[in-house]
C-alpha cells in the first residue's frame, strides 16, 4: 500500500531543509496475551513490523500510544540511542499503559517535560474525569531545536474511545494545559474521534488548532482489514502557532506483509514558519 497525504510527502530519507524535521503519531497497539504467535494482533507477530516502520521513517518526535513495559525495549532499539522516551504509566504509581513522547536528543534539547492527567486534578497520578473509561494523560515537552534555536512545545496524548462527552472534557483539560504558550505547538495523538466528522474534531479546530493532513486524507483505524472510504482517521498531528507543513502522510504500510498495528501511523514534515528564535 502507498503512503498517502498532502502533496510533497515527508521523505523517509530525511528532512529537506536545515529547519525541517519529521514527527509521527503511532498507536502501536498494546500486547494481548490471549493471542498466539502468528495471529495478526499478537505482539510477537507485529513487533518486527513496528520496528521496521520506525527505522524506515526515523521521526525526530513521535507520540506512541498503548505502550506497555514489555514493548519498551523493541521501541528503544528501533528508534536508536539518541531518542529518549518521556512518560510513565497512566495509573497511580506510574503503572499501566502509557502514552509516550519520543524525542531525538541529537536534534532537540528537552528543556522541561511533565505528564498531566486529563482530569480536574491533573497532577494526581491515575485521576480521571467522571464517566471517563480510563485515566488519560498528556506528556508535554518544551524543546529547543539544536539547529535553529527555536523553542517548540510538543504534546503526546490518547483520548477515551467513548463516550464523546468524555473526549470533549479531556480535550478541554488539554487545552487548559496549553494556555500561555505562544510559540510553535504540536499535538500528536490517537484522539479516538474521526477527523472532520466528530464533535471532538470540531472543538479542536474551533480552538485554533490546524491539521497537517488534507481533508481527503485516508483513514488510519483499519483494525487489520483493508482500509476503505469508511475507515475513520482517529490519529491526528495538529499544530498551532508559527508552523509550516512541508508534507504529511498516512503510512498505509505493511512491512513484510504484516500489519504493524490496528492503526496506521501518521507522519509529517514540519518547520518553524518564520520569525526569530526565542
Amino acid at each position: 500500500m502507498a503512503a498517502t497525504g498532502r502533496p510533497g510527502p515527508a521523505d523517509p530519507r530525511g528532512p529537506r531543509g536545515r529547519g525541517a524535521f519529521t514527527v509521527m503519531t503511532f498507536n502501536v497497539r498494546r500486547p494481548l496475551p490471549r493471542y498466539r504467535r502468528g495471529a495478526p494482533d499478537a505482539w510477537f507477530t507485529r513487533a518486527p513490523a513496528v520496528q521496521a516502520v520506525l527505522r524506515a521513517h526515523r521521526p525526530q518526535l513521535a507520540a506512541l500510544q498503548e505502550v506497555h513495559p514489555e514493548q519498551l525495549h523493541p521501541l528503544r532499539e528501533a528508534l536508536g540511542p539518541g531518542h529518549v522516551l518521556l512518560g510513565t504509566g497512566r495509573d497511580a504509581g506510574g503503572r499501566g499503559e502509557r502514552c509516550l513522547l519520543a524525542v531525538d536528543t541529537t536534534r532537540f534539547t528537552v528543556d522541561r517535560w511533565r505528564q498531566r492527567w486529563l482530569s480536574r486534578t491533573p497532577e494526581v497520578p491515575g485521576s480521571r474525569g467522571a464517566g471517563d473509561v480510563f485515566p488519560r494523560t498528556a506528556v508535554l515537552a518544551d524543546l529547543t531545536d539544536r539547529r535553529t534555536g527555536v523553542a517548540w512545545r510538543a504534546v503526546a496524548t490518547h483520548l477515551d474511545p467513548w463516550p464523546e462527552r468524555a473526549r470533549l472534557r479531556q480535550l478541554a483539560a488539554l487545552q487548559g494545559l496549553l494556555l500561555g504558550w505562544e510559540g510553535p505547538l504540536l499535538l500528536l495523538g490517537d484522539w479516538n474521534a474521526a477527523a472532520g466528522r466528530s464533535r471532538t474534531w470540531d472543538a479542536a479546530v474551533a480552538g485554533g488548532l490546524r491539521d497537517t493532513l488534507p481533508p481527503d486524507a485516508p483513514g488510519t483505524f483499519h483494525r487489520y482489514r483493508r482500509p476503505g472510504a469508511r475507515t475513520p482517521r482517529l490519529d491526528w498531528i495538529l499544530h498551532g502557532g508559527p508552523v509550516r507543513v512541508l508534507g504529511s502522510q498516512v503510512l498505509a504500510e505493511r512491512p513484510g506483509g504484516v500489519w504493524a498495528s490496528d492503526h496506521f501511523p501518521v507522519l509529517a514534515e514540519l518547520e518553524h514558519d518564520g520569525g526569530t528564535a526565542r
